[in-house]
């Protein structure tokens, strides 16, 4: 049976659309409130519609576009109780992979999530916070996968994206030290397979940061 060509590249531009866009929110380039028509974005990523539209639905769906058929689409304010919401959320999801999940760890997850705690220590004691929370996403996401919980990895792949735009509001505003500790910390209990004292680390580590949005 013939493979549907069509369909996998139909696909594989939505993703490349969906991530060029959400890195340009990211990075500020798209800056919130700002219009997204069609023709300057299949004008600016050299794709067809259909895709960028399937990637805007997602972004849409993920809180960081504002879409009304027909009217506009636009980049989504920087909402603080949402982005606190989704921080504090995407903690339930993680502490939840860490207590069920770490009795169950192998020695290559540890290799993994100790490779992802560098990069952690090392943005934070660099004061990077933008590439700092790009690599809580991905730690955060790491856990799920080791878990192998599909329905966990969903539900973070939604709230995520709205953590990850807390880099530049971030900036400065956090304790470098602190969260160098914290990622040391919790490489240690998941070495010892400690579920109850990772979750505490990572609780602890929502609460400093939902206190830090709040501020804003």
């Amino acid at each position: 049976m013939p493979m549907p060509t069509d369909h996998v590249a139909r696909i594989s531009l939505s993703e490349e659309a969906y991530v060029r866009i959400e890195a340009a929110i990211m990075d500020g380039t798209l800056e919130p409130g700002e219009r997204l028509r069609d023709a300057d974005l299949v004008e600016w990523l050299g794709i067809s519609r259909t895709p960028i539209r399937h990637a805007l639905d997602r972004l849409a769906e993920q809180g960081l576009i504002e879409m009304e058929r027909n009217r506009y689409t636009r980049v989504a304010q920087f909402d603080i109780r949402g982005v606190l919401e989704s921080v504090q959320v995407a903690g339930d999801l993680w502490s939840g992979a860490a207590l069920r999940g770490l009795p169950f760890w192998e020695a290559e997850d540890d290799d993994l999530i100790a490779d992802l705690q560098c990069e952690l220590s090392a943005a934070a004691t660099s004061d990077d916070t933008a590439r700092f929370v790009t690599v809580f996403a991905q730690l955060v996401i790491a856990f799920a996968r080791i878990e192998d919980n599909e329905v966990r990895i969903r539900a973070l792949g939604n709230v995520l994206p709205q953590v990850r735009r807390l880099g530049r509001k971030l900036h400065g505003r956090l304790d470098p030290l602190a969260l160098d500790r914290f990622a040391r910390e919790l490489r240690e209990a998941t070495a010892r397979r400690d579920g109850q004292a990772a979750v505490a680390l990572i609780e602890e580590s929502v609460t400093r940061i939902s206190e830090v949005l709040t501020e804003l």
